[in-house]
């Protein structure tokens, strides 16, 4: 029998063959295969036939709106209906939930989806009428990169030291009006009730090492990566609390941002008087201190990221440490040789500043050998 008898017969009788065949093959001597059910390829469509959507003006109207009855509102209740009506708008434009009743809250939730050349305008005009609760939902949902020119000072002037953290630990670009008003604000502290907000300040970093040590105790499965961020979190902390008093800690938040430049943090230095130019010394010589006797302390963005322990970015490095004690003493050199108080301090910066400098020296060979070493791997 020929294989193609044997094929046909095992088609026509399923049961000589053992057992049903579900897909049985029929070769035909001289036909063509069947047709492909479907094709390889997708069908074209022409170009012709694409359209989009059309984009939804309610939006980009209602934000123009926002941004020109800014500029002529003159009431907070004026201020509030024109943003609870902003953010109508905007929660419908984008499908969003319904927001919050409570400006604060609303400001919150729709943050994300805020403009952020809206954003620095409304706070500059929530700063005018004291509306602080809307310019700390803006800074702590990180809104506010570029504030408006005036905020620093006004909020300064209003004593809130907690808002003035916040604006500092997030903006991309400060000036130097900025930066003075800053360092002003807390090298002289002006009443009690800003150094009462300054103290609150304190008490956030207190609570946050409190709140890494007890993640260095917590044992369990898993915990290794924890442990270790926590521990350095720890330290950190511990570094900017422990012997600073309370504006000091503030000071944190302008010196740990990498986005301050040096010509531009010269310029608001160079207009500090001789007190506030002693305290910023001082300042920076105990950084100068800690790092000298913790130097495995570094940077720790695991501690900001798994342990929420978000004061972890606002510790100074020592190179910015070093980098402001230099523009300091560019600007006001003669004015802390001569200084009978600060005198001691400035000899004993130099030395410890000596001795890491020797330390850093006699460290390069063996760093230089580790990354040969890794490289050759």
């Amino acid at each position: 029998m020929t294989l193609l008898a044997a094929i046909t017969s095992s088609a026509a009788n399923p049961a000589a063959g053992g057992g049903p065949v579900a897909h049985p093959i029929v070769l035909t001597p001289g036909a063509a295969p069947p047709p492909p059910t479907s094709s390889a390829l997708p069908t074209p469509i022409p170009p012709s036939a694409w359209t989009l959507a059309p984009a939804d003006p309610t939006l980009p109207k209602a934000a123009s709106f926002l941004a020109a009855s800014l500029t002529s509102c003159s009431s907070l209740p004026r201020l509030r209906t024109l943003l609870n009506s902003f953010f109508a708008a905007l929660s419908q434009s984008l499908s969003l939930p319904p927001p919050p009743p409570a400006l604060p809250a609303a400001t919150r939730a729709l943050a994300p989806y805020f403009p952020a050349a809206l954003a620095s305008l409304v706070a500059s005009k929530a700063a005018s009428f004291a509306e602080f609760d809307v310019i700390f939902a803006l800074a702590e949902s990180r809104r506010l990169p570029h504030p408006p020119a005036d905020l620093i000072s006004t909020l300064s002037d209003n004593d809130r030291a907690d808002l003035v953290c916040s604006v500092l630990r997030q903006a991309a670009d400060l000036r130097s009006s900025e930066i003075l008003a800053a360092l002003c604000f807390f090298l002289s502290p002006g009443t009690n009730k800003a150094y009462d907000a300054m103290m609150r300040v304190k008490g956030r970093w207190k609570d946050a090492a409190v709140l890494a040590v007890q993640k260095c105790r917590e044992k369990g499965p898993g915990k290794m990566k924890v442990d270790a961020a926590a521990r350095q979190a720890a330290l950190l902390l511990m570094m900017g609390h422990d012997g600073f008093s309370s504006p000091e800690v503030c000071l944190h938040y302008l010196f740990a941002s990498g986005n301050v430049d040096s010509v531009v943090l010269g310029a608001a230095v160079a207009e500090l008087n001789g007190g506030e130019v002693v305290r910023l010394m001082r300042y920076l010589n105990k950084w100068i201190g800690k790092y000298q006797r913790f130097p495995e302390a570094q940077a720790c963005p695991e501690a900001v990221g798994m342990l929420g322990l978000e004061q972890c970015d606002s510790v100074p490095s020592f190179g910015a440490v070093i980098r402001a004690l230099g523009v300091l003493l560019d600007n006001h050199f003669s004015h802390l040789v001569l200084s009978t108080e600060v005198r001691e301090e400035l000899m004993a910066a130099e030395v410890m500043v000596r001795q890491l400098a020797v330390e850093a020296e006699s460290s390069g060979p063996i760093l230089d050998l580790l990354r040969r070493l890794q490289h050759d791997k």
